[in-house]
């Protein structure tokens, strides 16, 4: 990383306990109601304390941490003054560069400090703000930074100043996204109904949507699929994925929406959007198995995961409710629709949703008898809590 080199902060000391609301937007997902903020921790990560101005998790192990930090709003001029002051406190080294975090002026660093007899190395963002200055870092020991390191970057990623910023792509994708100092971009040329919708994706925000997926899929891979844990690992990958992608679709969603102004009604949208679905070409890539949905809409292009999650981002863009289904049994994914009409139903708490499938020519509300057992099929919703 080059960029401007300065001496960065963290305390791993134990925080002074007093009553604090966190809710558990779903199985992971945790929020800080105080301030809004809203972390969605790899699984096995928990709440170890906090105070007043700090929140600590940590991973099942001990070894892996993340801290958020609060000070009031003028402790420091801005991002740099931040950067460089808390980080003499405790005589930290690190290096970082500076980027806009959703109109904050903010550094990203890489970091390296001891608290005790301990080592750490990890990852921060210092944010500066009218009215509040944030610091988050996640971090481990650096005897564990190449077994941890995809999982502290997570764990930063995760990190959402809002329950808005679920739909908005987290601190360390901003700031990859942000790095690049040359423009990347390709004309996407789909067809929707026979008609041309053209509009100039950006390439890096396709590159750093796959960074995001190949690095979850490397954390997914270390659970059993068929275990608690491995269950609710599969669900945050495909959240992790949805929240980078959500924002990033807004104008292909816009662009396709113009398509859709003639439809009279929430079935016809949903059956439409599948229709194209079903004609993109199938492919696979990398680790992961799964081509940004980006990508997909911008190159009619990706399997089962990545048509299945396009297809409730699109509809969430459009108002209407939809959530992945996934199978290990049949190693497939569907999507759905919470529309009337007829057809199989997927239900998933006090709904029934028409079952999508994206990767073959057949009607929505349609599923091939040997897959029907709902019981085979993981829900994964994305709008819980909102």
């Amino acid at each position: 990383m080059t960029g401007i080199s300065k001496k960065v902060i963290f305390t791993a000391s134990a925080a002074v306990l007093f009553f604090v609301s966190l809710h558990f937007i779903s199985a992971e997902e945790i929020y800080m109601e105080e301030l809004g903020f809203v972390v969605d921790l790899p699984i096995g990560w928990d709440v170890m304390d906090v105070s007043e101005t700090r929140y600590t998790f940590n991973d099942f192990t001990g070894d892996a941490f993340l801290q958020i930090k609060v000070y009031p709003g003028d402790t420091y001029e801005s991002a740099e003054t931040m950067f460089d002051e808390v980080g003499k406190k405790l005589q930290a080294s690190g290096e970082g560069e500076l980027f806009d975090y959703y109109g904050r002026q903010a550094i990203f660093a890489i970091i390296n400090f001891a608290s005790g007899n301990f080592q750490y190395r990890g990852y921060g963002i210092f944010a500066d703000g009218l009215d509040y200055d944030l610091a988050v870092i996640s971090f481990c020991s650096p005897e564990q930074s190449t077994k941890l390191n995809d999982y502290i970057v997570s764990a930063l990623d995760s990190f959402s100043l809002n329950t808005g910023g679920r739909q908005l792509p987290g601190p360390v994708s901003t700031y990859y996204l942000s790095s690049y100092t040359e423009k990347d971009r390709k004309t996407a040329a789909t067809v929707f109904e026979g008609e041309s919708v053209i509009w100039q994706v950006d390439m890096h925000a396709v590159e750093t949507s796959q960074t995001l997926i190949e690095r979850e899929a490397r954390i997914l891979a270390d659970y059993r699929p068929q275990d608690e844990a491995g269950v609710e690992a599969w669900k945050r990958f495909y959240r992790m994925i949805y929240r980078d992608c959500y924002s990033k679709l807004d104008y292909p969603a816009a662009l396709i929406e113009e398509r859709l102004s003639d439809s009279n009604d929430s079935y016809n949208t949903a059956v439409r959007l599948l229709d194209w679905l079903q004609g993109f070409n199938y492919s696979r890539t990398g680790g992961s198995d799964l081509l940004s949905p980006l990508y997909a809409a911008a190159f009619e292009d990706g399997d089962c995961d990545s048509r299945a999650l396009l297809y409730t981002i699109l509809l969430n863009h459009y108002g209407i409710d939809s959530v992945v289904m996934v199978s290990a049994v049949h190693s497939h994914a569907m999507g759905t629709a919470d529309v009337p009409g007829p057809g199989a139903r997927m239900r998933y708490k006090d709904k029934a949703y028409l079952v999508a499938e994206t990767t073959a020519d057949v009607a929505l509300g349609q599923i091939a008898s040997d897959m029907s057992d709902p019981a085979n099929w993981v829900v994964i919703p994305f709008l819980e809590g909102y």
